[in-house]
């Protein structure tokens, strides 16, 4: 499919506002909660339609797809966000690149649950099924970045919204006709996000040949690799906490990590959302220091006042609500309410630093604040364990995050002195 010629009109939809920062920022927040909800939504209703076996086995294919997603995340979507030209002339080569890692991914996916079912392993065919849909799931979670880096997340929102929406009625239509089982539930969910993923070439025409490569990402490699580098050590160095943790201390520790996380996940939500939203428009619009700043305390603001919300609604909750939320471990975590409402305020005291080095392409610092924060964090997690058990561990949690912020903010003071004023906006 060729791409027409540039009119006239769209020359001036081109140059039409995108909206303010603020509703951006608002969109791309429930772009970002349509997603969670819709991974959630998933899980649950898993939950209660199957084994306890084929629930672990749902489980896993969600870690197969978060990690999947997750570096091609670093690899393509965090670096478009701060390439809006890209985003605007050439969207298909972006998305081109992700199909190529999507299609390895699904190759792969698709050939180990063919060999499982051979072996006759009962999760064979759902992992088929994950790798056959894989590639149009990635080209699906870029798409969604891509329309956060041109400025018009409403794109976002009807990806993700339109995934939900498939995903609900399929659930339904499976619950009604008695027919959940792990490789039908796997087709819900996958295939939904594929059918849902079709809004992209809608929207951006179809893959020319010569677009389905990884080009761009070649182009971009310079970047790219080093988000990928700190995104695989933050998340590896939360995961090798958590052995650690349950080595050094207890399960129970580990359980009260994650369950302060998961309390903590609204706030979290919103904050990633502002900033991913903060750092395409600083990339756009490439401000001076001063500029620089105003994005960053806006950024912090919004998150300084979810993070004090979630601490009162945290503060006020029934047991009844966090048993039902939490089950056995909610009394683990009632009288640590304290230290995780801390941790909250701990992380939005970083929020837009990290947003205003990519956008201004720090990517090299942003790797090494990434690299020593998560593994002087995760440190200081294992040794509150080890001196404290669960409570020791959740107020480790809170001194883990002051040093990743103050990582965060070495970083970012040093960019400014580093950046002479006369030449910031160039």
């Amino acid at each position: 499919m060729t791409e027409p010629a540039r009119s006239e009109t769209d020359d001036a939809a081109a140059a039409t506002p995108r909206g303010t920062a603020g509703g951006r920022a608002t969109l791309v927040t429930i772009d970002q909660g349509l997603s969670s909800i819709t991974n959630l939504l998933a899980v649950l209703w898993v939950a209660h339609a199957v084994s306890a076996v084929d629930f672990g086995s749902f489980a896993l294919l969600i870690l197969v797809y978060t990690f999947v997603v997750g570096a091609v995340h670093a690899l393509i979507s965090m670096r478009v966000v701060v390439a809006p030209e890209d985003a605007d002339d050439r969207p298909r080569e972006v998305l081109g690149s992700a199909l190529v890692l999507g299609l390895g991914s699904g190759l792969v996916c698709a050939v180990v649950g063919a060999l499982q079912m051979l072996a006759g392993w009962s999760i064979g065919p759902a992992i088929l099924v994950l790798g056959l849909t894989l590639p149009a799931m990635t080209v699906h979670d870029v798409g969604r970045w891509v329309a956060i880096a041109r400025s018009k997340p409403v794109g976002a929102v009807v990806l993700d919204g339109t995934w939900l929406a498939v995903l609900a009625a399929s659930l339904l239509a499976l619950e009604l006709s008695d027919q959940a089982g792990l490789v039908t539930l796997t087709l819900a969910w996958t295939c939904s996000g594929a059918l849902a993923a079709l809004w992209v070439p809608i929207t951006y025409g179809m893959f020319r040949p010569k677009e389905i490569s990884l080009g761009w990402l070649r182009k971009h490699w310079e970047g790219s690799w080093r988000l990928l580098v700190g995104n695989v050590t933050a998340s590896g160095s939360a995961l090798v906490g958590g052995v650690l943790i349950a080595f050094v201390s207890s399960p129970l520790a580990v359980a009260a990590v994650r369950g302060s996380i998961l309390l903590g996940r609204p706030t979290t939500a919103v904050q990633m959302a502002v900033a991913s939203s903060a750092a395409a428009d600083i990339a756009r619009d490439q401000p001076d220091n001063r500029g620089l700043l105003r994005y960053q305390r806006r950024t912090m603001t919004v998150a300084a006042v979810v993070a004090l919300v979630n601490l009162v609604v945290l503060s006020v909750v029934p047991d009844s609500v966090g048993r039902a939320v939490l089950g056995n471990v909610w009394p683990v975590l009632d009288p640590l309410i304290l230290p995780i409402s801390l941790w909250l305020i701990a992380a939005a005291s970083q929020s837009g630093v990290a947003s205003a080095l990519v956008g201004r392409h720090e990517f090299h610092i942003a790797m090494i604040v990434q690299i020593i924060g998560g593994v002087l964090s995760v440190g200081s997690v294992v040794v509150g364990a080890i001196v404290g058990g669960p409570e020791g561990a959740v107020w480790a949690l809170f001194v883990g995050q002051v040093i990743t912020s103050g990582c965060w903010w070495t970083g970012f003071l040093w960019h400014l002195r580093r950046t002479p004023a006369s030449a910031e906006a160039g």
